[in-house]
C-alpha cells in the first residue's frame, strides 16, 4: 500500500467519525415541524407570521439589529 492511499485512508476515517459526531450532536436538537404548530410558542409563530406576510420589514429589522450589534462590538473592541 502506497503512502499517498494511507494517508487518504486516514483522512477517510477521520472525516467519517467527525461526521458521525455531527449527527449524534444535531440527531438530539430539535426540529421544526410545520405539521405541528401546536409545539411552538406564540412568540415563534407571530415572528413566522410576520416574515411571511412583511418579508421586507423583516430583513429591515434584521439589519438594524445588525447594525446596532455591530455598532457595540466595535466600541467594545
Amino acid at each position: 500500500m502506497s503512502e499517498e492511499k494511507k494517508v487518504e485512508h486516514m483522512l477517510e476515517d477521520g472525516i467519517g467519525r467527525v461526521q458521525d459526531g455531527a449527527d449524534g450532536l444535531f440527531g438530539k436538537t430539535p426540529e421544526y415541524d410545520a405539521l405541528t404548530p401546536g409545539g411552538r410558542s406564540a412568540l415563534a409563530e407571530a415572528m413566522r407570521d410576520v416574515v411571511i406576510d412583511q418579508p421586507l420589514f423583516a430583513v429591515f429589522t434584521a439589519s438594524l439589529c445588525g447594525f446596532i450589534v455591530g455598532i457595540l462590538l466595535r466600541r467594545k473592541g
